[in-house]
């Protein structure tokens, strides 16, 4: 018998975890094995398209007011983009309600905005004069960009795949799977996905993976054209947002603890290359972005610890990593926002900041030995821990306490975790079937559990109203919640067939307005809007004093001139209903409102001082003309009346 070639009979060497061979394959066995790149990457899209495909149809909610509707450069389409790349984010927004930066250091992140102006582009510069029409074409035009984004976050989710085989679990295919997939059904992302403006975190991640990728295929191929494509992807990511300035500590971090010829000194140097990107980014920036506008920081829905002592500023934001790590866990009960009030002020006298504590030194003192022996969790908790400090408030403040959004990116690091722990303690298992059962019968029910959450939890966002009024149910003690619910009953009301029906979804809405006033009895936003449902219940005398709030803390608010102008010629209306059925008193309490609403309209003041002067109170009535001539000196009915009352 012949013998054996003894090549054929050698057995098949596969890279084990943690080794990292020159050329790490990332299709390992038949093309369509369940450990294959292709399959998983078909099953996680597959898996992303049904979670999100209930989105295709939604409107615009919440901030995609600011990044899109409202936003004239990405309306503008492919014209407005020079605007985006050297403007701060929301700029055009402000200067359309005329405002002003409020947010510390600014928000310089075009990259989603390019794509939204390039959709509007591609879908049709909106030119509707008529309001309906207008919408109308703002609505079909989200419903496009509702695909882009579910397409968006599938391509993300399959480069995190690749990202997770190639560089972080190679060797370790159904671990790096595990953890994609539990990232694809967290329930904690429908914020980034079913809300347009949050493309700014997929393509963040998308970018942040790509990065990572072709820094690896550089360090083991040395080609240049992997080296320039990794500087580029990461000066994308950082346009995204700016959470790719973490990659500073991990990219070299990854080098150190994925490439074992790698010393801790060659990894830090082998970042240099990438500070040219990161150069060209932070001037860009400082060049578009500028500082909060003056008072910013005493207004508490931008500084959220505007009203908290030092104790209960680090106690808060220590209890807020917990409130994280609990979403992340047990994602039961998801909300659109944590601003002001919803989120309590708490004090080291809580058990649960000493608990929030302990868990987080115990997780880096855990990282550090995990990095020392170059154990991929250490990694892993490493980028769980990087990008949740930079959205914890102790690094700089970005305005809001927490948010579902914010943890987007540190939830790969738990998926990383939680994916190592289960196929590691089904391995334990001796009987490989039971192994393989116990593991495929866990995700199953995590995976049906999320499910369930995210596609109900999609619903609400279809649109501000279903979004708000949902929300106010679970967040009544945010101020935003509150306001943004109150303004929904409004539109509500607005589409009223009767009086009757108008005016209870107008009352509705007072009862939220002033449930945002208890609250913080500052926020003006809902003393103008409340007053607008006073005038439209018909009881502008109602609405006066919400509105002289506004004028006399913050007098340029977008429409308070309008409001009041109109206030003011109903009050003018029945001042002079009121002469004319010769009942002086009344008539002299109408004038007088609309002086208070309109103090530089010199007509209000002459008709007021006229009603005066009939009832014989002259020397009101000369107070009232010397108003008239202040604001016009050559009023000449007025100089006439005022000579008959100047000495009285």
């Amino acid at each position: 018998m012949a013998k054996k070639n003894k090549k054929e009979t050698e057995p098949v060497v596969r890279p084990q975890a943690d080794q990292r061979p020159n050329a790490v394959p990332v299709r390992e066995g038949k093309p369509y094995a369940l450990t294959g790149f292709r399959m998983q990457a078909i099953l996680l899209a597959l898996l992303g398209l049904a979670l999100y495909g209930n989105t295709f149809k939604h409107e615009y909610a919440f901030d995609d007011v600011m990044a899109i509707v409202d936003n004239e450069y990405v309306q503008q389409g492919l014209a407005g983009i020079p605007q985006i790349l050297t403007t701060d984010a929301y700029q055009s927004y402000l200067e359309k309600k005329n405002g002003s930066n409020q947010l510390a250091g600014g928000r310089y992140r075009p990259l989603s905005l390019v794509t939204f102006a390039v959709e509007q582009q591609a879908l049709g510069i909106n030119t509707e004069t008529d309001a309906k029409a207008k919408d109308a074409k703002l609505i079909s035009d989200m419903h496009a960009r509702h695909v882009v984004n579910v397409l968006l976050y599938i391509l993300s989710v399959v480069v995190l795949l690749y990202f997770l085989r190639y560089v972080v679990l190679p060797g370790q295919p159904m671990v790096a799977f595990v953890a994609a997939l539990l990232f694809t059904v967290h329930p904690i992302h429908t914020e980034v996905v079913a809300n347009v403006k949050s493309r700014d975190e997929i393509l963040s991640v998308l970018f942040i993976s790509l990065t990572f990728i072709k820094a690896f295929r550089y360090r083991e191929e040395k080609k240049m054209r992997d080296l320039v494509l990794a500087g580029i992807y990461f000066f994308l990511a950082l346009l995204s947002k700016e959470y790719a300035i973490v990659l500073v500590v991990l990219l070299p971090l990854s080098f150190y603890m994925f490439r074992k010829e790698d010393s801790a000194k060659q990894s830090a140097k082998s970042f240099l290359p990438y500070l040219v990107p990161f150069a060209l980014y932070m001037l860009m920036r400082m060049n578009a972005v500028t500082g909060p506008a003056e008072g910013a920081e005493t207004n508490v829905m931008n500084n959220p610890y505007l009203y908290a002592d030092l104790q209960q500023q680090l106690a808060s934001k220590i209890m807020i990593l917990l409130d994280y790590l609990r979403l992340l866990v047990f994602p039961r009960v998801l909300v659109a926002d944590y601003s002001y009030h919803q989120i309590p002020y708490t004090t080291f006298a809580n058990p649960l900041v000493w608990l929030s504590l302990l868990i987080h030194v115990g997780m880096i003192v855990v990282m550090y030995m995990l990095i020392v022996r170059r154990q991929v969790l250490g990694f892993a908790i490493a980028v769980y821990l990087g990008f949740l400090f930079l959205v914890s408030n102790f690094l700089v403040d970005i305005g809001a306490p927490m948010g579902e959004r914010l943890v987007y990116h540190s939830s790969i690091g738990f998926a990383i975790v939680v994916a190592w722990l289960l196929c590691k303690g089904f391995e334990q298992v001796k009987q490989p079937a039971m192994s393989r059962a116990g593991l495929a019968g866990v995700l199953l029910l995590i995976v049906g559990l999320s499910s369930f959450k995210t596609i109900s939890r999609n619903k609400d966002w279809k649109n501000e109203e279903t979004l708000f009024l949902t929300d106010v149910k679970t967040s009544p003690n945010s101020v935003l919640v509150n306001n943004n619910a109150a303004a929904s009953y409004m539109f509500i009301a607005k589409k009223g067939a009767t009086t009757e029906e108008k005016n209870k979804w107008f009352g509705k809405a007072v009862e939220y307005f002033t449930r945002a006033l208890e609250i913080f009895p500052n926020y003006y936003l809902a003393h103008m809007n409340r007053g607008l449902c006073y005038y439209n219940m018909g009881h502008p005398e109602l609405a006066l004093p919400d509105w002289d709030t506004v004028r006399l803390y913050s007098p340029n608010q977008a429409n308070l001139a309008r409001y009041l102008s109109i206030a003011g010629q109903y009050f003018f209306a029945q001042g002079m209903k009121y002469r004319s059925a010769n009942m002086q008193d009344s008539a002299i309490i109408e004038f007088q409102k609309c002086a208070e609403a309109t103090p530089q309209v010199p007509e209000a003041w002459y008709n007021l001082a006229l009603q005066l002067y009939t009832a014989n109170r002259l020397h009101e009535a000369r107070l009232a003309l010397e108003s008239v001539l202040k604001f016009s000196p050559n009023y000449a009915d007025a100089q006439k009346l005022y000579a008959l009352v100047k000495d009285k």
